[in-house]
C-alpha cells in the first residue's frame, strides 16, 4: 500500500512537472508583459490562443517560430488585434527548446 501510494504521489508530481516549467518559462520571458491565461490583453489570452490553435497541423511550428521570433517571422499577425508580437531584439532570447515547453504549455489551456 505504502508503494503505491509513493507510485500515485510521484507520478502525479511528474504529470505536474511539464505545466510548471511552461508557466516558469513564461514568466521568465516576460509573455505576460501582454498576454494573459484566460482575459485577452495587448496580446490574445492563452486560452484564446489554444482554442484556435487546437488540431491546427501547422500549429507547432508557427506558433514556436512566433514565441522565438515574433509576428512577423511566422506570417504576420494571427489575431485582429493591432499589436504585434515583437521580434526578439525587444524582448528575451527564446531557445528552439523553450518555445517548444511554451507551446506545449499553451496548447494545455
Amino acid at each position: 500500500m505504502k508503494t503505491l501510494v509513493t507510485v500515485l504521489i510521484g507520478g502525479s508530481v511528474l504529470m505536474c512537472a511539464p505545466a510548471f516549467a511552461g508557466m516558469d518559462l513564461v514568466e521568465e520571458k516576460q509573455c505576460l508583459q501582454c498576454h494573459d491565461v484566460s482575459a485577452n490583453g495587448i496580446g490574445p489570452s492563452f486560452k484564446a490562443v489554444s482554442a484556435k490553435w487546437k488540431g491546427n497541423k501547422d500549429a507547432e511550428k508557427t506558433l514556436t517560430t512566433t514565441i522565438r521570433q515574433g509576428s512577423a517571422a511566422a506570417g504576420g499577425v494571427h489575431w485582429q488585434m493591432k499589436a504585434e508580437m515583437p521580434n526578439d531584439s525587444e524582448r528575451p532570447l527564446v531557445s528552439e527548446t523553450e518555445a517548444k515547453t511554451i507551446f506545449k504549455w499553451i496548447m494545455s489551456q
